[in-house]
């Protein structure tokens, strides 16, 4: 058998994935465009055009190992229809509307599959947003007061300092994370050891640091401290003391402004953010809804009665629904729409052997935040989410050609 073989992608072909991530990014929260990450009208035309994409060339769509856990995603998710009609009355229209701009990461997955995508050449174009989302948080550290771009402009309009940092909170870290696992997983490779690799990763690691998310910090620190434990390179040695190194450079450099960002953030919280966090979930799982639809089925999107009801959660109560992970995935879809998240968790540890350090990496960091920031909680972790099943479904492929070769 054939290691898989991979077409050059033509002009227009990079074109619809270039203009792809650069809504996902939602323009790198331009504050000129205003996109937000959730059901932005950008993201439902691109959907809706990713989708009929899908349709017409659906029967090109080859599978790959997680193709039955995107299809299962969709199909729980559409099921949230019946409480978004039954309980709160949306409208066909709306609810398409919800569910195309929350989605479309999935159709972009099936495309990446139509089209046979290279893996390399895919992360290439997936590189070049980071190193720019980098340049924006890190670059407007030194601009401000002046500043282009804000995640979070909409909704409270101010710019939060953690750690002496300025929290712009662009859109797109989980891309970023990504690309952090993916050259890193390299960089802590036998067989791929490279100084740009290292770079690379340093430089994602600087823009993670400067996102300055207290979850996504430990979530980094985790997987280094794993990718250096499970490291065989004949380089171990000298990357475990460099990485030893700067990490303690890095701890006595930020401690103390990290412990003064984890009392700030409780502080402002009241009683402590992670205990906000609590009831917050306790409500969504217990108190948001008394239809027996919801445990099962969620509640689905379209509905301006929901919508009233979360913004109320959100203004009064102090409780996010995109703040309780999965439990908030859980809100919109019930369990039906969870299981498909389970089902992934166990097709990935089934092919655990299979699958590359840098995958493994990204797969910790985001079970690490599953309970805080969910990826499927909003349309750019999503898109990140159906781009690396992807490259997980190729790498998979990969290494068991390889494997039955030897």
């Amino acid at each position: 058998m054939n290691l898989p073989a991979y077409k050059k992608m033509s002009v227009t072909k990079k074109a619809v994935i270039y203009l792809t991530l650069f809504i996902a990014f939602c323009g790198w929260s331009s504050i000129y465009l205003s996109w937000g990450g959730w059901l932005s009208k950008p993201s439902f035309f691109i959907g809706f055009f990713l989708f009929c994409l899908c349709v017409y060339y659906y029967r090109r769509i080859t599978s790959g190992e997680m193709t039955n856990v995107v299809n299962w995603t969709l199909i729980s998710a559409f099921f949230s229809i019946i409480p978004a009609f039954g309980d709160w009355h949306a409208s066909f229209h709306s609810y398409f509307y919800g569910y195309i701009a929350t989605y479309y990461g999935l159709f972009f997955y099936y495309l990446l599959r139509i089209w046979k995508v290279s893996p390399n050449a895919l992360m290439k174009i997936v590189t070049v947003f980071c190193f720019i989302w980098v340049a924006i948080e890190i670059g407007q550290q030194f601009t401000y007061p002046e500043y282009w771009f804000l995640g979070r402009q909409n909704e409270w309009n101010i710019v939060e300092n953690r750690m002496g940092l300025w929290r712009f909170y662009i859109w797109g870290i989980d891309f970023v994370m990504l690309a952090f696992a993916f050259y890193a997983g390299k960089a802590f490779s036998s067989e791929q050891y490279s100084k740009f690799n290292i770079l690379y990763s340093i430089i994602f690691v600087a823009g993670i640091l400067c996102y300055c998310s207290r979850k996504h910090i430990v979530a980094v620190v985790i997987v280094i401290a794993y990718a250096i434990l499970t490291m065989e390179s004949k380089y171990k040695w000298r990357i475990r003391i460099s990485c030893l190194v700067v990490m303690a450079i890095l701890f006595y450099s930020f401690y103390d402004d990290y412990l003064a960002m984890s009392v700030e953030a409780d502080d402002l919280q009241g009683s402590g953010e992670d205990f906000i966090r609590y009831l917050a979930a306790r409500y969504f799982i217990m108190d948001f809804s008394s239809s027996p639809l919801y445990p099962i089925f969620g509640t689905g999107w379209g509905s301006l009665t929901l919508g009233n009801k979360l913004e109320y959660c959100k203004h009064v109560l102090q409780f996010y629904v995109s703040d309780v992970g999965i439990i908030g995935y859980y809100s919109t879809v019930g369990i039906v729409g969870v299981s498909a998240i389970i089902f992934y968790i166990y097709k990935f540890v089934r092919n655990w052997k299979y699958i590359d350090l840098g995958y493994k990496m990204f797969f910790i960091m985001k079970i690490a935040l599953i309970v805080f920031d969910f990826w499927m909680c909003w349309a750019i972790g999503i898109i990140a989410y159906g781009t690396f099943l992807y490259l997980l479904d190729e790498n998979i492929k990969e290494n068991k050609l390889i494997k039955k070769k030897l």
